[in-house]
């Protein structure tokens, strides 16, 4: 049989093929010329032109910067990967009070995700919850992914790797996906023990230093417990954290006695009581009572006359 040439160069099909991702038969109906899908799978065959397996058809972003983080961020939290025989695809649930949540993260994967969030279910200690779920198209690019999260079999775990990857919009998903607002900022854990030797050095990275409170099995909760680790925790994460999650950010360390510490500075309180402003001028510029004022002056062991004139200078600049 008369073998027929290809009507269009070497550098087009393979452009069509490979760049436009065109099929064999819309390749076949762009070409005419009595092409048909047989002869441009021969013409590929012919010059060397790989064929392409069919999801790596999908138009996806590249994962790479927030994107990255989000995934890294997601991995260390409620996002999973599911392993298919030559690729792999994201998936995340979240009870239905997180929608909103949700629904945000299926945004950002733009393209990755071909639907809408779906309604799911699922039973927990004899219990029925309800929540929403999304999952990407599967593709190679994840393998690799799979690999740094996974064994071939078994429960998501971390490793070493993953370290230089966790950059604080990372941290921020993390935290919205299995943080807490108690006393102090903590992070649910669970993945197998050799994972939190792991998840140690990922956060002394950003010199955090939670404590271990360990609950059932591998299960534990990271308490970043104390006034500066809570302070270096917050600031790292809050630039990332959404509205709809910003209960996250309400500590019970913050209560009353905190917000006065924050109100009354020392510094402040020495410059004013230097300048003999009276007391209840100090707690009216400050925000906050008499008896306040009292009290955190006795504290730092600052002297002041108690004088009820009218100071000369009454106004203060907080930094």
């Amino acid at each position: 049989m008369r073998r027929i040439d290809c009507p269009i160069s070497i550098e087009d099909l393979r452009k069509l093929y490979t760049v436009e991702k065109l099929t064999d038969q819309k390749i076949a109906d762009q070409i005419g010329l009595g092409a048909t899908v047989k002869r441009v799978r021969s013409w590929r065959k012919r010059f060397g032109i790989l064929t392409i397996n069919r999801t790596e058809r999908h138009n996806v972003l590249p994962i790479e910067g927030n994107l990255r983080s989000l995934l890294v961020g997601s991995m260390l939290g409620d996002g999973r990967l599911d392993k298919l025989p030559n690729t792999t695809r994201y998936m995340e649930n979240h009870a239905d009070s997180q929608r909103e949540y949700a629904e945000w993260k299926r945004l950002q994967w733009g393209s990755w995700v071909k639907s809408e969030l779906k309604p799911v279910s699922w039973v927990l200690e004899g219990q029925t919850f309800y929540g929403w779920r999304f999952e990407t198209v599967a593709h190679a690019s994840f393998n690799k992914w799979h690999s740094l999260f996974y064994n071939s079999v078994g429960p998501k775990l971390l490793r070493s790797e993953a370290i230089c990857l966790v950059d604080p919009l990372a941290l921020a998903i993390w935290y919205m996906d299995d943080g807490s607002a108690g006393w102090w900022p903590e992070i649910t854990f669970g993945m197998p023990k050799k994972s939190h030797v792991i998840a140690f050095q990922l956060l002394e990275k950003f010199n955090l230093k939670p404590r271990w409170k360990r609950n059932k099995g591998n299960t534990g909760v990271l308490i970043f417990e104390g006034e500066d680790q809570a302070h270096l925790f917050i600031s790292l994460v809050k630039p990332y954290i959404l509205d709809c999650m910003k209960y996250k950010l309400n500590f019970g360390f913050q209560g009353p006695f905190y917000q006065i510490r924050q109100a009354t500075p020392e510094n402040i309180l020495r410059e004013m009581a230097s300048k003999n402003v009276p007391i209840r001028r100090m707690a009216k510029e400050l925000g906050v009572s008499t008896s306040s004022i009292n009290r955190r002056l006795q504290q730092h062991s600052i002297f002041h006359p108690r004088k009820i004139g009218r100071p000369s200078i009454c106004q203060y600049q907080i930094t």
